[in-house]
């Protein structure tokens, strides 16, 4: 019976993606609006063009005079889940693929880190897959897929985070792996916003439990020094960027107003939380959850 149990949820996780993704996955629609379709269809078509002739892409003749195309962290050309999708089929659909991909891996992760940092049973630590996975925020950034790809890895940081203090130097190595393909994936303010978040939980709780007498820095450690390692595994794109980046015009910054040109707004709240059927709301705003799982948030609370 529990081989069965442990058997359904990946099957629970496959169903729900294939359902809610259904309408790209088995019909010929691909998505056509914004970022997807002016930045990412041609840059990994144009990626997955050089290497089934055998060539890395370095070089990105075809805008301006040239440019360069590996440097550019956002085509994500070092991040290995992308290269059998780029190889195997044309842009749209590999992009379509590489979603439901990453949606199954975040549930997965979410599930993972429900059963380690929560404790939960199994059903809900399902259902915490699934709200992560299939809610607004994360499955929001389909168009922008770098950012879906990275936002996939977070959840199973939590869950290695959490894990047993045997094996430090294991874990240590898992964090690693997990932040570099957060970052080859090509969205560095999501690695960012990973790092602090993560940073954050452990201190908050190592004081929490050392004024109970029983705090455990180590996971910070873990965490700081997976963080090198990390740094380390993607060199072969963090030092090209990061002399793009100093040769680029953007190497003094930005002014302030176009620094917080797309910043989200407090007047959005409620919109950003439950936002309205048919109402236009960008993406990167989107932080809804649905109503039944509010209600499960207010049982849980009381």
């Amino acid at each position: 019976m529990s081989r069965l149990i442990r058997l359904g949820v990946p099957v629970t996780f496959l169903a729900a993606v294939a359902t809610f993704l259904g309408d790209l996955l088995f019909s010929n629609r691909i998505l056509a609006r914004g970022d997807v379709l002016l930045y990412f269809y041609p840059y990994w078509t144009a990626a997955a063009a050089s290497l089934r002739a055998g060539e890395l892409p370095l070089w990105n003749p075809h805008l301006f005079l040239g440019v360069p195309f590996l440097a550019n962290s956002q085509a994500g050309v070092l991040y290995p889940l992308n290269w059998p999708l780029w190889l195997l089929w044309p842009a749209p659909q590999a992009l379509e693929l590489s979603a439901a991909l990453h949606l199954l891996i975040a549930a997965t992760g979410t599930y993972l880190a429900g059963r380690r940092a929560l404790d939960l049973g199994r059903a809900p630590a399902v259902l915490a897959g699934l709200l992560y996975a299939l809610s607004g925020p994360v499955p929001a950034q389909i168009e922008h897929i770098n950012q879906l790809q990275a936002l996939a890895w977070l959840p199973w940081l939590v869950a290695v985070l959490d894990g047993s203090a045997r094996r430090p130097w294991r874990r240590m190595a898992a964090v690693a792996v997990l932040l570099a393909l957060q970052l080859l994936a090509g969205h560095t303010q999501t690695l960012f916003i990973s790092v602090v978040g993560l940073a954050v939980w452990l201190a908050a709780r190592w004081w929490l439990e050392r004024r109970a007498g029983a705090g455990d820095w180590r996971p910070l450690a873990t965490l700081a020094g997976g963080g090198l390692l990390a740094l380390a595994l993607s060199a072969g794109q963090l030092l090209p960027t990061l002399e793009l980046t100093a040769l680029s015009s953007r190497q003094g910054g930005l002014p302030l107003a176009e620094t917080l040109s797309f910043s989200w707004s407090p007047l959005l709240v409620t919109r950003s939380l439950l936002p309205g059927y048919g109402q236009s709301l960008f993406t990167e705003y989107v932080a809804g959850l649905p109503l039944t799982a509010w209600l499960l948030v207010a049982v849980g609370l009381v």
